[in-house]
This record gives structure tokens, sequence and C-alpha cells, in this order.
């Protein structure tokens, strides 16, 4: 037992913390602790006591750390800096792109800007360096480092790093194109990439660059891209793409037979579709109904259930393309029916509604209640009918009769209600399928198709607002492009393989959910004063319980704990 003895020396009192035991069977003292004085015990109580700290701050953590993490296990910096390697000066450009991508998923900014966003991250505490070394100006330097040869080294390596470590699965490949408007000058002529085109966003009025992607079937992890000019149609660029891409992943992966290609008809021409036949390629691919309208058009009772796909029916035939045996698959959706029935309706409404404001203003030349202005004539009606009229299914639904009374163009219409019958019984809510992969039931065909809508997923996300966006790019040089094309694919690499880490550990959850979760947990750093200074203390937010679990996957508490 431990007692407080107190022993006076001088004037002083000082106490003992002391054991005693019998030695000998007499009481004696084994063990003693000098304590001090009475004021000196009470000063170090109140030492002792949890001070207030003078000020907290936050800094990103969540999002920063997992990712970071990922970058860590593929080897991300050491890859990067081995292909673009540069004097031990400062950041390397490995940092200047890893910061580059991880800010591209967390919270797109500008160069100009991203230094302060480091700054408020916990990788200014883990890397050491100063928010003045992520300047714009040392980050177009350090992005001049890098040639096309070097990122196409750099993606190669860091794939197949990927391929081994996560063990992603590539027996199917999903191939999609987008584009991205850019505030490229029109009259600049150090680009050659950006170009005017058919603009997805609808801005018809900027330039534009394309890009094509190679994905996995399951979580979208993207493992090679290419980036080409504006102006070119996806359909005229998809045999030379495709065949890249599928060239870069046969070098890792062996025989190119082991993936099959997944792809959407907007590539698929004619010639295309002859090249692709004798390719050796396996292929899954939507093409257009007018390849095979028998089929197309078989009646909804000749459908069978598809297994396991709630709302979809099939039909499906062997046939012969040019002299290559396929299986065409014509898949049926509930779904895609009611879409595609609502989108009609509402075609159907506008275009009603502008012929018979046409029609009205015809009978008023025709009666003559509208004598100013020019009066119309057959030729440009037409024109205008044909304006009307050119959105899909629309010339077969809508009966035209023009006629030319004294020179006076007169308009009546109506509904076929016949067609009208014919499309949405037989032509709403199916996609035409057609694959070499004869030895696939027309099931296995309808998933694999299906897939490709996750890629237009990234790309929705590499256009959103607030994760993974390509925009705002302000560069001016194809070099340039190409680089921060680059870092932005690798930053929805980081992103899907976080999501694979995810939900292989029991978490379904999308991928901008994961982010939001992750971007929520921050690092509180608490100040308090010294007597040299600041001490800080580290610790992360209160978190609910997903964040808890999400933050226990991937170690984010013994990253803040690092400090």
């Amino acid at each position: 037992m431990t007692t407080l003895i107190k022993k006076v020396k001088g004037r002083k009192t000082y106490y003992y913390a002391v054991r005693s035991a019998r030695v000998d069977g007499k009481p004696r003292i084994v063990w003693q602790k000098y304590l001090g004085t009475l004021d000196a015990i009470i000063a170090r109580c109140e030492e002792s006591e949890t001070p207030t700290p003078v000020e907290t701050t936050l800094f990103e953590a969540g999002g920063v750390a997992a990712l970071t993490q990922i970058a860590n296990r593929i080897n991300l910096m050491e890859i990067i800096n081995q292909v673009v390697p540069k004097r031990d000066q400062g950041p390397s450009v490995g940092h200047y792109i890893i910061l580059a991508a991880l800010n591209r998923v967390l919270d797109p900014l500008s160069k100009s800007q991203i230094g302060e966003w480091y700054q408020n991250t916990i990788l200014r505490r883990i890397w050491g360096f100063q928010n003045g070394d992520f300047t714009s100006q040392r980050y177009w330097d350090h992005m001049g480092m890098i040639s096309q040869v070097d990122i196409e080294t750099i993606q190669r390596l860091v794939v197949e790093k990927v391929k081994s470590e996560f063990k992603i699965e590539t027996e199917s490949l999903l191939y999609d194109c987008t584009n991205f408007f850019t505030f490229i000058d029109t009259h600049n002529q150090r680009s050659t990439l950006a170009k005017r085109g058919k603009n997805k966003q609808k801005r018809v009025d900027l330039q534009q660059v394309n890009l094509a992607l190679l994905t996995t079937k399951d979580f979208q992890i993207p493992l090679f891209h290419k980036t080409y000019r504006g102006n070119i149609p996806d359909v005229k660029i998809f045999p030379e793409v495709a065949r890249d891409l599928l060239d870069k992943n046969k070098a890792l992966s062996g025989n190119i037979k082991d993936s099959t290609l997944v792809f959407d008809k907007g590539h698929l021409s004619e010639d295309n579709r002859e090249l692709l036949l004798h390719s050796g390629i396996y292929f899954v691919a939507g093409v257009k109904s007018e390849l095979i309208p028998d089929l197309f058009e078989t009646p909804i009772e000749q459908f069978q259930e598809a297994s396991f796909m709630p709302g979809t029916k099939y039909v499906s035939s062997p046939i012969e393309i040019s002299g290559r045996e396929c299986m065409a698959v014509v898949s049926y959706s509930e779904s895609f029916f009611t879409e595609q029935l609502s989108a009609l309706t509402v075609t159907m409404s506008k275009c009603e509604a502008k012929l018979r404001e046409l029609q009205k203003d015809l009978l008023d030349w025709m009666l003559g209640k509208k004598t100013k202005g020019i009066r119309p004539k057959t030729k440009a009606v037409k024109e205008n009918l044909k304006t009307i009229l050119s959105p899909q299914h629309m010339k077969e639904l809508f009966k035209i009769d023009l006629q030319d009374y004294d020179g006076k163009p007169v308009l009546q219409y109506s509904v076929d209600q016949k067609e009208l019958e014919k499309i949405t019984s037989k032509r709403l809510g199916r996609t035409l399928l057609i694959s070499n992969r004869t030895e696939w039931i027309p099931v296995e065909i309808i998933r694999s198709y299906r897939s490709l809508s996750s890629v237009e997923e990234a790309f929705k996300y590499m256009k959103n607002r607030d994760y993974l966006r390509w925009q705002p790019a302000f560069h001016w040089t194809d070099q340039k492009v190409e680089v921060h094309t680059f870092y932005c694919v690798l930053a929805l690499l980081l992103a899907t393989l976080a999501r694979k880490i995810a939900v292989e550990n029991g978490h379904d959850i999308s991928l901008p959910a994961l982010l939001d979760d992750l971007s929520a947990i921050k690092e509180v750093a608490l100040l308090y004063k010294a007597e040299k200074g600041v001490k800080a203390r580290f610790t992360v937010n209160t978190m609910t319980a997903r964040q808890k679990k999400l933050a226990d996957l991937f170690k984010i508490g013994e990253i803040v704990a690092q400090g």
C-alpha cells in the first residue's frame, strides 16, 4: 500500500510517496518517490489539467488520405519520377501530377488556386513543401517536362501495377468517347487538338477536345485513353483509336482475344463493321435497327424473359454478317420503353405546336388577314417543314398536305395513328445488338452492353461541378492539354479504385456518395499556447457511422496521427 509522508528539512516541508513492508519481522520503507513541496505538487496538478485550445483549424483529410494511399499502393509517385526525372530540388514531377489529380477528384481548381488548396490539406504536413512551391508558373514548367511518349509509358506502367495489385478483370472492356469544350481561342495556332465540332454539352460556340476511354466493366477503372481532335466524328476515329487502345492492353494482357470490346452504335459504320469482323477482335456492339429489321420488329409476344433481369425481354438469332458468324439480340426494357415514349410524346407535342403555328400563319396570308412582311413561298414552307419534322420519327408520324392556291401555300396535317402504333409496339424500348461471341447466351450479351451506361456515368463525373471535373482547362497548347487530360484520367483511376475497395469491403456506395463521405472527414488541428510558441494536437472531426467505417477501411486516423 502506498502512503504519503512528510519530512521537514530546515524550515521547509517535503512530501514523499512511500511503500512499507516487513523485513525480518519489522516494518521498513522499501520504496519511496520524492514529490516535492506542497506548492510544487499543486502547480503540477494545475499544469496537468486539460488546457483550452486558443485556435482550431480544419484540413482536408479523408479524401486526400484515402486517395494518397491508393497512389502509394500503385507506386504512382515512383513511376512518374522514374519516367520524368528531375534534379532533387523541391517537389518532383510526381508531386505536381499527383496533387493535380487529387485536386481534380475532390475540388477542381485552376493552377493559380491549387497551392492554397494544398495548404489546407494534410499533404502540407505529410509532404512538407510550402504552398509557394505550387504556383501556376511552376506547374506550367513541370507540365512542360512531360511528353506524349512519357504519358503513354507512365500509363502502361501504372496499369500493369493496378492489374497486379487490385486483380481487376479485363474480360470485357468498355469503349466510349466524349468531348470537352475549351476556352482556346479560335485563332490560336498552337493547338491542333481544339476544334469546333458537335459538342455534347451544346457549347457549339467553343472549340472542343475529344477523349476516348477504355475501362474495365467492373467499377469502370480507366486503363487507357486517347485525346484527339475535336472536329473528328466518333465513328470516323473508331478503328484507329480502338485498335490503338486494344494494342496497349494487349501488350500487358497477352492475347487480344482474351478481352471483349463493348461499344455503342455511334461508332459502327458499315466500313468499320467490316474491319471489325475481320480483325479477330471479340466484341459486343449496338447497331442500327435497319441492319436486321425483321428481327428488330419481332412481335413482343415472341420475346423471352431475361433471367435475373426484371423488366427485360429478348429475342435472338444466329446471323452471318460479311461472311462471319454472329449472334444478333434484340433486347426490350420496360424502363427504356417508358423513357422513349415520354421523349416521343414531348417531341410530338413540340412539333405539333410548330405545325399549328405555321398552319395559322399560312391561313392568315390566304384570307388576307396578314399583309405585311414577306409573303411565304411554297419552297420556303417546305424547308421550314423539313426543319420542324427533323427529330426522329416525326416525318413518319405526321401526315403533311401542302397545297398551293394561286401562289399561296396552305397547310393541313394529321397524326398517322397506324405509324404511331407501329413505332410504339415494334420500336420503342428495343435495342439491337450483335456480337461475334457466339458461345455467349443472349443475357450475357445484354449485360455486357448495358454496362456501357457506367462509362457514360464516368464521363458525367468528368463534367461534374463538384468532383473529377475536366473543365475548366485554361491551356493553349496540345502538350498542355494532353498532360491536363492525363491527370484528369489519373484522378478517375484513383477514385474508381477507392470505390472498388469500398464496395468489396461491404460498402455498396456510389462514387459521388463515397467522395462526399470522404471529403466530410476533416483533420482538426488544436493549437495551444506553450512556453515556446504554439503546440498543436491533431484529431479528426465527428463522423457518421458510415464515415467511421470508411475511415477505418482507409486508415485515415493513422495518417492523421503521423503529425
